[in-house]
């Protein structure tokens, strides 16, 4: 039996495997060709809320505040603005607000697909968390912490969080509201924020941070969101729109569909194949991926990782780089508080539970001093699943949350 796993824009592993053999394989789900459709249906007729059309008015100052990795998202603008545009908003009414891009990150400009004369008049605007002068207090929660979000979004008369709706390991499920809180609040909530993630808790189950991030977004007097869930090569599998509550209930409902995982015990090998994305494979991308590899593979086993990742490692990895993954390195990371603490902490743990041969782009001294075996060629790699073990192969691993879960 021949399974193909595509990793990054261009690479393809075919493996030959013994039916005979143990063996699961999750390759995500078929992105949509027909996103624009798609979407131009669901703000014409939301989940639980009136066309957006109706839910405006022509004079309205409008923010897009999208989260971080939102797929296709220039799509994704072009096609809110059509029906913007119907209701006879300005374009130089409407702002596409984001948070900062992780560390080596770039953005793209989301309004490459709208008209030019509309491209030249609708604001883009990356948010800096460290001006005061963007900032504006917002209200006070529950639990008296006092909240400050990007002025452009407190002033604005509609608010449409646009992102994507996947795991997280701190929040458990990222969507909706996570597009205004933490990212679009103060250098000092950002970095309050961060974390290891809860390693003992089911996605479903309920985080501290995902409320406080409901109560903002309720103080903010927010209501619409358009949500996509990703597919398999960096596109879509699809794309909702409407009430805020039900757009995350709905993609919650795909999500676990499409990209839970269960195994029913612990394999032996586990093959993380690090799908393409927008501005490329980043460090996160290889943590998430390690992450749902460490929670099937059985401690001791081998985990293979296929990426096209050309990055250097940020400052937490570099590091433990340094240090060679001591105690001591480990507790200066979570001091460090860096946006990349969180992908060095999975690579850490990942490392030390199995052994991680890694395919990249990277020089192999480089991976090597990472704790990780580098592979220089698809072939290497190919060598390695040769053999009777049980094995997951994990396509898009990225997005996966995987389980161990008798059927």
């Amino acid at each position: 039996m021949q399974v193909e796993l595509s990793y990054g824009t261009q690479g393809r592993l075919p493996i030959q495997l013994d039916p005979q053999r143990r063996f699961v394989v999750h390759r995500g789900p078929v992105s949509r060709a027909d996103l624009r459709i798609r979407l131009k249906k669901q703000l014409t007729a939301p989940i639980d809320f009136p066309p957006l059309e109706q839910a405006c008015l022509p004079d309205d100052r409008v923010v897009l505040a999208v989260d971080r990795e939102t797929p296709c998202l220039a799509e994704l603008v072009a096609g809110i603005w059509e029906v913007l545009a119907l209701r006879g908003v300005q374009p130089e009414n409407l702002l596409i607000l984001q948070p900062p891009a992780a560390s080596g990150v770039s953005l793209t400009d989301p309004r490459r697909l709208l008209p030019d004369t509309v491209r030249a008049l609708v604001a883009w605007k990356v948010h800096d968390p460290a001006d005061p002068k963007q900032q504006a207090y917002l209200a006070t929660t529950a639990r008296g912490e006092r909240i400050y979000l990007a002025r452009d979004l407190v002033d604005a008369e509609m608010t449409i969080a646009v992102g994507a709706v996947t795991f997280d390991p701190l929040l458990g499920c990222r969507g909706t509201h996570t597009a205004f809180y933490p990212g679009l609040s103060n250098a000092e909530t950002i970095v309050g924020a961060r974390g290891e993630g809860h390693r003992e808790l089911d996605p479903d189950d309920i985080r501290p941070l995902r409320q406080t991030i409901d109560e903002v977004a309720w103080l903010l007097g927010t209501l619409f969101a358009v949500q996509v869930v990703p597919g398999a090569g960096g596109g879509v599998a699809d794309v909702f729109a409407g009430a805020s509550e039900s757009v995350l209930r709905r993609g919650r409902q795909l999500l676990n569909e499409y990209w839970r995982v269960p195994v029913p015990e612990r394999v032996d090998l586990a093959v993380v194949a690090i799908d393409a994305a927008e501005g490329g494979t980043t460090w996160d991308h290889v943590g998430a991926g390690l992450a749902s590899a460490q929670r099937i593979v059985a401690r001791g086993g081998r985990v293979v990782v296929l990426s096209e990742l050309d990055r250097e490692p940020g400052p937490a990895l570099e590091l433990l780089r340094q240090q060679q993954f001591s105690r001591e390195s480990l507790a200066q990371v979570r001091r460090l508080g860096t946006d990349d603490m969180l992908s060095a902490m999975q690579i850490a743990s990942a490392a030390e539970w199995s052994r991680v041969f890694f395919l990249s782009r990277l020089p192999g001294d480089l991976i090597d001093d990472l704790q990780m075996a580098p592979l220089e060629h698809e072939r290497e790699a190919l060598k390695l699943l040769t053999g009777e073990e049980s094995c997951v192969f994990l396509g898009g691993a990225q997005h996966t949350w995987t389980e161990i879960r008798q059927e």
